[in-house]
């Protein structure tokens, strides 16, 4: 197997000097990805890389109480409930995610939602038995403002400041004051 290999600056951040480019010619700093060459008119041009990522995708499950919820909670406690978040899919640290839960509606004040530390735990990947991943149960206790009314939130999964996912979740509370939690869904 034959290798194609450009010029290339694998010890500084800078671009090259159109001097050291000529016509035509690729070139490539190994240290930012970009590539560079040089057009007729003596200027130079640069294309911007992306990493490619072959990060597993995390996957989101609603949970009230112990019952699974799929895009819709229609039963919830308006003067305040928990449920729970499963992110599954998740790489071992050093490896670190952040979790954001916001509501898309305004039937609810931001400190009405409060997002519980994350409970860790590891696991075999189901695809690659030697792989291990781990799992975050992110607990959501929310106050909605107003009884009977549809809010919709959306659950983002960040890591490094980037979002890698997010869903969407309806709730429809039934009450002001309850006596405890229903399960629905």
């Amino acid at each position: 197997m034959s290798k194609l290999l450009l010029k290339r600056d694998d010890q500084s951040e800078s671009h090259p000097h159109p001097d050291q480019v000529d016509v035509g010619e690729l070139v490539m700093n190994s240290v930012t990805g970009k590539i560079y060459s040089k057009l007729v008119d003596g200027s130079l041009v640069e294309w911007h890389s992306q990493k490619v990522c072959f990060d597993t995708v995390p996957t989101i499950n609603f949970f009230y109480g112990s019952t699974p919820v799929i895009d819709s909670l229609n039963s919830f406690c308006c003067a305040g409930d928990m449920f729970t978040v499963d992110v599954s899919e998740l790489k071992v640290p050093p490896k670190e995610y952040s979790f954001e839960f916001t509501e898309l509606t305004e039937n609810t004040s931001s400190g009405s939602i409060t997002i519980s530390p994350p409970q860790y735990t590891l696991y075999a990947s189901a695809k690659e038995p030697t792989v291990t991943l781990r799992k975050a149960l992110v607990p959501i206790n929310l106050t909605i403002g107003q009884t009977n009314n549809i809010s919709i939130f959306k659950f983002t999964v960040l890591s490094e400041g980037r979002k890698l996912i997010e869903k969407l979740l309806t709730i429809k509370c039934y009450e002001q004051s309850c006596s405890s939690s229903t399960t629905g869904g």
